[in-house]
C-alpha cells in the first residue's frame, strides 16, 4: 500500500508498505481521498529536533474517506463508503484497520470530494454548538482558510445580523463572499478595527472567531474586535506554547473565551453530513486542487507557499 512520511523539514517520501491484518470487530478501509488540513502544514514546514525524523508513516493526516474492504464488525460491510477519523492522525496511508466507532457511513452516491468535507465541517460545527446563539448578532471570522470559510457559511445559516470576514488574501475574501459573508476586510489595505467599528455602528462584534491561530498577535487582535462582554472563540491552533496574551484587554472588556478542538463523532459528523446532503452548506468553493497521492510533496509545497489560489487540496489514492 502507498504510505507517506515526513522525513525532514519540507520533505515527504512516498513508500510501499504491507496491508495490515484485520483484528476482531475491526474494519479494513481502503482510502480513496485524503485532504490536507491547515494544522498539518507546520509539521511539514517547521524545523523540529533532527531526532524527531522521520515522523510516523501517515502523520499528521486526519481528513480522509474510503471504502470498506473487509469487515469483522456487523455495522459495516465490504463496499460501504465511510469517512474515517484516525486516532493516530496517520491518514496519509492507503489502508487502515479502523475501530468502527471512528467511522461515519457516507452515501453510496455523490461527489467524494464534497463528502470528504464532512470531517472538517463536523469539527467547525462542534465549535459553533459551543457558542452563544449568533442570531441577530455581529460575528467576525478571522482567517479564511477552509476552516474560516466553513464558519462563515455555518454562521450564515443561523440568521446573524452580519458576518464579517477578515483575511489578507483577496482570493479568499472572494470565496468568503460566495459562502455568505456580508462584509469582507483585507487588513493589508484597511484598518480592520476601524472597519468593524464602522460596520457595527460602534458596537463591535458580539462574537469573534479566530480560525487562524498560530500567533498570539492574532489572538490579541480578536480581543480588540470584540465588544464589551463579547465572546471570543479559538479554533486555530496557536503554535506558541505560552502565548503572550493582552490580559488587560480581555479583563477590562469582561470577555468570555471559548476553545474548541476536534469534533464529537456521534453528533457533529452526522449533523455536518446532513448539512452537506441537504445543500444547506455548499463546500465546493473550498476545494481548489485535486492531486494524485504520489504528488503529496508538491501538494504540501503548494499549500505552504499559498500558490495558485490554493484553499483546500484533496489527494487521490
Amino acid at each position: 500500500m502507498k504510505s507517506a512520511k515526513i522525513v525532514s523539514p519540507r520533505r515527504i517520501e512516498v513508500t510501499e508498505e504491507n496491508i495490515p491484518a484485520v483484528g476482531n470487530d475491526m474494519v479494513l478501509v481502503r482510502l480513496q481521498k485524503a485532504a490536507l488540513c491547515g494544522s498539518d502544514l507546520p509539521y511539514f514546514s517547521n524545523s523540529f529536533n533532527p531526532a524527531s525524523y522521520p515522523f510516523p508513516a501517515g502523520y499528521p493526516g486526519h481528513e480522509c474517506m474510503g471504502v470498506v474492504e473487509e469487515s469483522k464488525n456487523g455495522l459495516y460491510a465490504p463496499g460501504d463508503r465511510v469517512m474515517y477519523y484516525p486516532p493516530r492522525l496517520d491518514a496519509y496511508k492507503e489502508y487502515h484497520v479502523a475501530d468502527p466507532g471512528r467511522l461515519q457511513k457516507l452515501p453510496a452516491d455523490g461527489d467524494t470530494n464534497i463528502l470528504l468535507m464532512t470531517q472538517l465541517l463536523g469539527a467547525v460545527s462542534h465549535c459553533v454548538f459551543r457558542l452563544d446563539s449568533p442570531y441577530d448578532k455581529n460575528v467576525v471570522v478571522v482567517g479564511l482558510g477552509p476552516v474560516g470559510l466553513l464558519f462563515v457559511s455555518l454562521i450564515k445559516n443561523l440568521s446573524p445580523r452580519c458576518v464579517i470576514a477578515v483575511d489578507p488574501l483577496e482570493y479568499r475574501l472572494d470565496a468568503a463572499r460566495r459562502m455568505g459573508a456580508d462584509q469582507v476586510i483585507n487588513p493589508s489595505n484597511t484598518d480592520p478595527l476601524k472597519a468593524i467599528r464602522d460596520i457595527t455602528s460602534g458596537g463591535m462584534a458580539d462574537i469573534v472567531i479566530d480560525a487562524y491561530g498560530q500567533q498570539s498577535s492574532v489572538i490579541n487582535t480578536c480581543f480588540e474586535f470584540a465588544r464589551h462582554n463579547g465572546q471570543v472563540a479559538f479554533f486555530g491552533i496557536c503554535l506558541e506554547e505560552a502565548p503572550r496574551l493582552n490580559f488587560n484587554e480581555f479583563f477590562r472588556k469582561e470577555l468570555r473565551m471559548v476553545a474548541s478542538v476536534g469534533p464529537d463523532l456521534s453528533i457533529d459528523y452526522p449533523f455536518a453530513l446532513s448539512m452537506i446532503e441537504r445543500g444547506a452548506i455548499d463546500v465546493s468553493p473550498l476545494i481548489t486542487h485535486v492531486m494524485p497521492f504520489g504528488d503529496i510533496q508538491r501538494a504540501f509545497d503548494r499549500a505552504v507557499n499559498r500558490e495558485d489560489g490554493v484553499i483546500k487540496i484533496v489527494l487521490e489514492f
